[in-house]
């Protein structure tokens, strides 16, 4: 009997010690998250501090897998205010390389922010490291066409929205490739 209790406490202690080392997501997530607090500069995302004891998984707009603790959704819309006085020739460009700690991102919701295209640091290649991420919701951003060759990488994307955006001419020959060689939901207007 004594020998079964032992091995019960061990189970308890195992499970325990799982279920406590994904209570929060990666580290390398967690600093992810604070750089792409500091980059758009505006006073929300509250709930993302610096501080190692808060569970970057229960912030707000960030949904983590319950599982292994990495971040697998990320809800950034209206995260930027928009000044009507603000020539739209200058609005600035997102970088993509603050997104490249999150590898098992699923879904990136960007919309409404505001943003002319984006640059990304030359160490990094694009999305490619965005091999899950399925949802893309770029509408109402103002992007150009300079970001359709970075979504080339996306290869397992399902839903990509484009809607309001400055693409221009671009638009047709991404609207085209999409269709024809991917299993894309893409939504523009």
């Amino acid at each position: 009997m004594e020998r079964v209790l032992i091995k019960l406490s061990f189970w308890v202690v195992l499970v325990l010690v799982h279920k406590s080392r994904f209570n929060s997501c990666f580290e390398n997530e967690r600093i992810g998250l604070l750089d792409l607090k500091s980059f758009i500069k505006e006073k929300v995302l509250v709930s993302w501090v610096d501080d190692k004891m808060s569970n970057c998984c229960d912030w707000e707009r960030v949904q983590c897998n319950a599982t292994i603790g990495r971040v697998i959704k990320l809800s950034l819309n209206h995260t930027r205010q928009f000044n009507p006085y603000y020539p739209l020739d200058r609005l600035p460009t997102l970088n993509l390389s603050l997104f490249h700690p999150f590898e098992e991102l699923k879904s990136l919701n960007l919309s409404y922010n505001y943003f002319e295209g984006w640059h990304e640091n030359k160490s990094y290649d694009g999305f490619k490291f965005l091999k899950q991420l399925k949802i893309l919701d770029l509408s109402d951003s103002w992007f150009n066409a300079t970001l359709l060759p970075y979504l080339n990488n996306l290869t397992s994307l399902t839903n990509l929205d484009l809607h309001w955006n400055n693409m221009g001419e671009g638009l047709k020959s991404v609207q085209t490739r999409y269709i024809c060689f991917k299993y894309y939901s893409l939504i523009f207007y």
